[in-house]
């Protein structure tokens, strides 16, 4: 279960949504499966699918609640990823590219 969707996965590794089917890669399965990403394998188009997913299945929201407010927690990949994919509570666009720009710093 990702949120509130069983996840079903192909023969291919890639990963079945609410009947969507995302193309497996390291850097979807870094953030889909580990607390401490390893940045280095995330794309842009990763984090585009990430939040996609996250927007699906309602995971980042508090009890998986289409409307309700977005979970927050102490937790590395909350400060790192998910804070900045909804800033503010909002699905604001470009945000993935802000976060892409900030890793490279590092």
């Amino acid at each position: 279960m990702i949120g509130d969707s069983q996840v079903g996965v192909d023969r291919d590794d890639n990963i079945h949504i609410k009947n969507v089917e995302f193309t497996a890669t390291k850097g979807l399965w870094e953030l889909l499966t580990r607390n401490r990403v390893d940045k280095d394998s995330v794309t842009t188009a990763d984090l585009k699918q990430y939040k996609t997913i996250l927007e699906m299945t309602n995971a980042h929201l508090e009890g998986y609640e289409p409307h309700a407010n977005i979970r927050t927690s102490k937790g590395l990949k909350y400060k790192e990823i998910i804070s900045k994919l909804f800033p503010g509570g909002t699905r604001q666009s470009g945000v993935e590219a802000a976060l892409r720009r900030e890793w490279i710093t590092y």
